[in-house]
């Protein structure tokens, strides 16, 4: 036989934890592998970098050395434009400019001529900075745009004037696109390894809920199994206690006779609570046949109200209704009973004596609206918020004083929902506490 499945409300707490866990697993593992892409990106384009600034440093230093002589002479007017000397070694990746202290060309060697004039307009004023790789963009006309990385080294003589400076360069659109190309296929990974983790927090998250479910599974066999096995005896001590209490009420002195009064109420609490829990193990169980029937709502809650009057009013309470006649929903009778009952009894416990309990039925957008409203104590926001979690109780005290479990807004809500409908409280603390329940209309 397959074992049932947790209730609706379990699996939907059930897979707010999974997706709660699965989120941050995923974002865990999806943000330490991206941490990982993004340390080895960084790595990689500062060493190329390095190593780019590495090779012009080591350029312009040894032309500097070598071209010195030439830029003191033209300081001291020895060397002039007609003096210039440019060479050409095309199978070089990188070139350089010596440019005097006027910022004029004094010698070069480069490998595309067509870029001089480029080139040299960039250098113009010598206003880069000194000992640093900045990259200028400039426009080729027969390749189009071109990324050059630029590096000042300034000449000085032995006194420490200022004789000039080496402009060593290299196009590096090839490295930046390595480096681009390598960004776009790391994002590529990145977003697989995020897919990856969430599937993988997916399933981890499944994996460490699992030994949840399976408790769960067995507290409501547990309750189901439990509560069957108690009925039979509790109707059996029930009818024992009724049949004693009617068979000896001359015979028993009045403590013996409470003492059998009180048994008898303990097991009839105690029937009642049976009855409760094998309502919801078979909820969850989802064993439970509806008979559904098109009826008169007004009816059962009439009915209830009548009920239940004569107890509210031995409390001091009053009890008005005010219902629409003639609205008609699909739905178990009994079960709709039961709720009705279960919102009127709460009521009833929680409106201190004097108080007022106000029903009230209505249709509204095609929906049959009850209200049952009280003027009790209220609820906090973390008492309503828990209010329909089974053996839940506010007031844990009186509760257990008046016979409460913590089932009644359980049931209330199990029963709402197997007829498509909703259950929800609204409550503030010494303003009252009003019970909402909306069921589809009867087509």
């Amino acid at each position: 036989m397959s074992r049932p499945s947790p209730p609706l409300h379990d699996l939907a707490h059930l897979d707010a934890c999974r997706r709660r866990l699965a989120w941050r697993y995923a974002l865990g593992m999806a943000l330490g592998l991206c941490a990982v892409l993004l340390v080895g990106y960084l790595m990689h384009s500062a060493l190329v970098k390095q190593s780019l600034k590495s090779e012009l440093v080591q350029l312009a230093q040894r032309e500097a050395e070598v071209h010195k002589p030439d830029l003191e002479a033209w300081v001291a007017g020895r060397r002039g434009p007609e003096d210039v000397s440019i060479g050409f070694r095309p199978h070089r990746t990188a070139f350089y400019y010596v440019l005097g202290p006027d910022a004029r060309l004094v010698h070069g060697n480069e490998t595309r001529p067509s870029l001089r004039g480029e080139v040299l307009a960039l250098l113009k004023d010598n206003a880069l900075p000194r000992g640093r790789v900045v990259f200028e963009e400039i426009q080729a006309d027969e390749e189009g745009a071109l990324t050059l990385a630029l590096l000042r080294h300034p000449v000085e003589d032995a006194e420490g004037s200022y004789l000039g400076s080496v402009y060593a360069a290299t196009d590096v659109g090839g490295s930046l696109a390595h480096l681009e190309q390598l960004l776009a296929l790391l994002l590529v990974l990145a977003l697989g390894f995020v897919v990856l983790a969430g599937l993988g927090g997916w399933w981890m998250a499944d994996r460490s809920l699992q030994p949840l479910q399976q408790a769960l599974r067995q507290q409501r066999e547990f309750i189901a199994s439990a509560s069957h096995e108690l009925r039979a005896p509790l109707t059996v001590l029930n009818t024992a206690l009724a049949l004693v209490e009617r068979e000896g009420r001359e015979r028993l002195d009045d403590f013996h006779h409470q003492t059998l009064v009180d048994a008898r109420d303990e097991v009839r609490r105690l029937g009642r609570l049976s009855e409760a829990l094998l309502l919801l193990a078979r909820f969850d169980a989802g064993g439970l046949s509806l008979r559904r029937e098109r009826l008169a709502l007004d009816a059962v809650v009439e009915r209830q109200a009548r009920l239940r009057r004569p107890q509210a009013e031995a409390r001091g309470q009053t009890l008005d209704c005010h219902l629409a006649e003639g609205l008609r929903v699909v739905g178990d009778a009994d079960l709709l009973a039961r709720l009705v009952g279960a919102g009127l009894d709460n009521a009833v416990a929680y409106t201190p004596s004097g108080g007022a309990i106000t029903v009230r039925l209505a249709a509204e957008a095609g929906q049959a609206r009850l209200e049952i409203a009280d003027n009790g104590p209220g609820m906090s926001d973390e008492q309503r918020r828990r209010a329909f979690e089974r053996f839940y109780r506010g007031d844990p005290s009186r509760q257990r004083h008046q016979g409460g479990a913590g089932l009644g807004l359980a049931i209330i809500e199990e029963v709402a929902r197997e007829h498509d409908g909703e259950a929800r409280l609204l409550s503030a603390p010494g303003a009252g506490t009003r019970l909402v329940v909306t069921l589809p209309l009867a087509p």
